[in-house]
């Protein structure tokens, strides 16, 4: 029996809007009959990203314009995310080429990125759901079920969205500490968090996303062959802004103000 065939998605860095913005247009392009699409890409220094009914205060958004750090909404739930020293990985597929349900789709890509991370040498816990992961402003404060910790701290969150159809999730991984400057701004002091580095793993990049692409091929049962995006996923990328669903989008657009790389890639 042939395998099923996802596109891959290997992408450097960009700034937060574009990132959020591919993310959303892949789900979009998924709903519509198009490629399930695995997305690896890093962020053009750093970002705040909120989930999309998260709220910031204007201090807040104002110390980030200040330190230089970007503020951008995801279509996706959860609490305020640190970018920048991470990689992120976006699985965006009809509902379809998924296991049924929510719980189902984090448990496979919880599978793969445990893969990935045990190809690293880390024994990562995968964590068990508690009432605090719901709770705070800072996603990496506790982790919700099959987000990965070390010794306690958190290590990778994700966060899922369903609609259409569709089904995006998508996840940071910590490569590296965050500038403590990006994390003053922010108010997210990451003494909850690790990182690869703080654990003592010293695997650049490039090796975390070839084991992260082996890891999916395997929990996905799929062939992941190189792509790009399609004209119309790049246009709808760069409209991110859009959406209804994002009344403070403006807000999020007024608060990066001043920050540089944000002309679309």
């Amino acid at each position: 029996m042939p395998m099923d065939t996802w596109r891959l998605l290997l992408d450097g860095d960009a700034h937060g809007f574009w990132n959020m913005g591919v993310d959303e247009a892949l789900a979009a392009s998924a709903a519509a009959g198009g490629p399930a699409t695995l997305r690896l890409y890093a962020w053009r220094g750093a970002w705040l990203s909120l989930g999309y009914a998260q709220r910031a205060s204007p201090e807040r958004a104002g110390a980030c314009r200040a330190a230089g750090t970007g503020v951008v909404r995801r279509a996706t739930g959860g609490r305020a995310v640190l970018h920048g020293s991470d990689l992120t990985y976006a699985v965006a597929a009809h509902e379809s080429a998924l296991p049924d349900g929510l719980g189902a789709t984090y448990e496979l890509v919880g599978d793969a990125l445990a893969d990935a991370l045990a190809g690293l040498g880390i024994a990562a816990e995968r964590a068990i759901p508690t009432g605090a992961a719901g709770a705070g402003f800072d996603c990496f404060a506790a982790p919700a079920g099959d987000e990965f910790c070390v010794d306690g701290r958190k290590l990778v969150g994700s966060a899922q969205l369903r609609a259409g159809g569709a089904v995006l999730q998508h996840g940071s991984l910590r490569l590296a500490p965050d500038p403590p400057e990006a994390c003053r701004a922010a108010g997210l002091p990451g003494s909850a968090a690790t990182s690869l580095v703080e654990i003592g793993c010293a695997a650049s990049a490039e090796r975390v996303r070839a084991l992260l692409v082996a890891a999916f091929e395997a929990a996905l049962g799929a062939s992941l062959r190189p792509g790009q995006l399609t004209r119309a996923e790049r246009d709808l990328a760069r409209n991110r802004g859009a959406s209804p669903r994002r009344r403070a989008a403006k807000a999020d657009r007024d608060a990066a103000q001043g920050v540089p790389g944000l002309a679309d890639t």
